[in-house]
């Protein structure tokens, strides 16, 4: 015996296959998006950024001084190099008082000792971007200065350098 369908179960059966075919897209699809939003993290890397985040927040700038000097001519060019340093150290806020009394005792002893770093700059270092040996050898001549080494980074408020 032969079924014949109505209209109107055809359209029915029509109807639910292209919801299930639908279907078969949008669950497939809505996997893929949820996994898209929620993400592929390291967790190692965020909690590094919340870590210095929180440093951040909990240091302060002390400025260390204004800089001005000369390097030696240049043998091969016969130029002069000046050099223009305001620099600053990111210390803990808690120790800032303590370390502006101890960096006022020891003003000429720091500001010496800065300067003959300066002064032993290469061109090769001032021609990184960052100055990253320049503020690597003032933080440790800082640090070796000031008790307990509070000094955890050094930077520049501004930096010229002109050669004649």
């Amino acid at each position: 015996m032969k079924t014949i369908m109505t209209t109107r179960q055809h359209k029915e059966i029509e109807r639910r296959a292209g919801k299930l075919a639908g279907q078969t897209i949008v669950f497939p699809l809505a996997a893929v998006v949820a996994l898209w939003i929620s993400g592929c993290y390291d967790g190692q890397v965020l909690v590094t950024r919340a870590r210095s985040a929180a440093l951040d927040t909990r240091l302060a700038e002390i400025d260390l001084g204004s800089f001005h000097t000369s390097l030696p001519r240049d043998p091969e060019s016969g130029l002069i190099t000046e050099l223009g340093l305001h620099i600053f150290g990111n210390v803990p806020h808690y120790r800032v008082a303590a370390i502006n009394r101890q960096i006022g005792i020891e003003e000429y002893r720091l500001r010496h000792e800065i300067i003959a770093a300066v002064r032993a700059t290469s061109n090769g270092e001032l021609a990184e971007p960052s100055l990253k040996s320049l503020r690597a050898r003032i933080e440790l001549i800082v640090n070796g200065i000031l008790e307990e080494a509070p000094v955890e980074a050094i930077g520049f408020y501004e930096v010229t350098i002109r050669q004649k």
